[in-house]
């Protein structure tokens, strides 16, 4: 079975988001378990710049990333429709065999590093959502892209 490994900076603290990833787990478990890591955010703190606290975080995402290969959300990424999104999951299937990594940056983003090395910058919308709203689009345009994948009812 396929694994989704998603490592977000932040924490999981909103319950209704929480409530949400869970309904799209559930229903993406026909074809993926979905697993979660939390980096802890950098302290926002007058004495540091945006970038030193990307930085920051960047050395714990490494850690936690070990070695694999990852796609970035960002949003300079790739923009696809639903369509696009399915046809490159598929590819990303093909490529990536049975893992697929996605990592969502904190209150700043994503340091430069993690967005050079990734194997793709994706973009899940021109609007800026926060990193826990973020968790819920991703997984549930996953599940609208396997829909699509297996020509279920769900994308029409």
């Amino acid at each position: 079975m396929l694994t989704i490994r998603v490592i977000a900076v932040g924490k999981d603290k909103d319950a209704w988001v929480s409530d949400g990833c869970a309904h799209f787990e559930k229903l993406l478990s026909r074809w993926a378990e979905v697993q979660w890591q939390f980096v802890k955010p950098g302290a926002i703190s007058h004495s540091l710049s945006p970038d030193q606290i990307k930085a920051r975080e960047a050395d714990d995402l490494v850690r936690a990333l070990r070695g694999r290969a990852y796609i970035a959300l960002t949003d300079r990424g790739k923009k696809l429709d639903s369509i696009g999104f399915s046809r490159q999951l598929q590819k990303w299937l093909t490529h990536f065999g049975g893992e697929l990594t996605f990592i969502i940056g904190g209150a700043y983003g994503l340091d430069s590093q993690i967005e050079r090395e990734a194997q793709m910058e994706l973009s899940l919308s021109p609007l800026t959502f926060s990193h826990q709203l973020v968790r819920l689009v991703l997984l549930e345009q996953l599940y609208r892209g396997f829909s699509i994948l297996h020509n279920t009812e769900y994308h029409k």
